[in-house]
């Protein structure tokens, strides 16, 4: 599916970050999840290539497996000695790229973030070529985990992804240059779906109804767009009935009634009290009766929400 879909439509962002990579910036890619973030990252990076001497790339998405792997690729580049990451003393003459990980890797895990920190800094510091940390998320960073980063921003350029932009770690955002990656238009979906089409030599009764329909329920969302191309290409035949049942939340608009429920709810309680007050039987009656129905049928109209 990659070779199919690729980059569509994502050569200008890729661009913005190449130009801020190159420029020495620590960068933010911001963008809801399946936005194509990181595909955005890895093209990048892969368009500078050699440019980008001393590259490590984590994909964990959690902070301490983060620093474990970043441990395992500067032992692995020589950048970090083993007695720096606190190995028996008959690893400390073994050049880091000759040690098997697996031997290793559960005493490295039983470091704690600050040790590892401890080990890593020096090592980024020293190196010859600043390093280029890529990181897939940064999403779930704590204030404690964002001081370890924050050490790590003097000694190597960071570039990572974030679906949200926590304001507890907003000091982390400050020293990072923001691109936004945005959803797709319409015209670039539309050249994405004929493509695979005519890629994959599908059946489709009615091929722009399929088209649309990919548009709509897809929202631009690049993860969307694959999830419904790739089910889809599972049928011989796709035909409108098919193409009528495709569904995915990211194409699901959502609409807020908390406020026009509010307002409902507040004139039924004011009918009560009017009618109670003015003595007007019948105003109060229909109070009583307008909570009723509010209260029976709130469930429906919240479940109907988005449909």
């Amino acid at each position: 599916m990659d070779e199919i879909v690729g980059l569509i439509g994502r050569d200008e962002v890729v661009g913005d970050l190449v130009a801020e990579i190159k420029k020495g910036k620590h960068v933010i890619l911001t963008g809801p999840v399946g936005i194509g973030k990181s595909a955005v990252l890895r093209a990048a990076l892969d368009r500078l290539g050699a440019k980008v001497p001393l590259l490590i790339r984590l994909h964990d998405h959690q902070a301490k497996g983060q620093f474990v792997d970043m441990a395992r690729q500067m032992l692995a580049l020589d950048l970090v000695t083993p007695k720096e990451l606190e190995l028996p003393a008959k690893y400390h003459d073994t050049p880091g790229s000759e040690i098997d990980w697996k031997e290793i890797k559960s005493q490295v895990n039983r470091m704690s973030m600050r040790d590892l920190t401890h080990a890593v800094i020096p090592a980024l510091a020293r190196a010859e070529d600043k390093p280029v940390i890529a990181v897939d998320d940064l999403t779930s960073l704590t204030p404690t985990q964002m001081a370890f980063w924050l050490a790590i921003f003097d000694h190597a350029q960071v570039i990572g992804c974030a679906s949200e932009k926590k304001a507890r770690v907003r000091k982390l955002w400050w020293k990072m240059r923001e691109i936004g990656v945005k959803p797709l238009p319409a015209d670039t979906i539309r050249a994405i779906v004929k493509r695979y089409i005519e890629t994959k030599g599908i059946l489709i009764e009615s091929p722009e109804l399929y088209i649309s329909h990919v548009v709509k329920q897809s929202g631009g969302v690049p993860q969307a767009i694959y999830d419904m191309l790739d089910e889809s290409g599972k049928e011989r035949i796709i035909d409108k009935r098919k193409v009528r049942e495709m569904r995915h939340e990211a194409g699901v608009q959502y609409l807020d009634f908390t406020p026009m429920v509010m307002v409902l709810g507040a004139l039924i309680v004011s009918m009560r009290y009017v009618g109670m007050g003015t003595g007007d039987k019948t105003l109060y009656i229909m109070g009583g009766i307008g909570a009723a129905l509010f209260l029976t049928f709130r469930f429906f109209i919240f479940k109907g929400v988005g449909r």
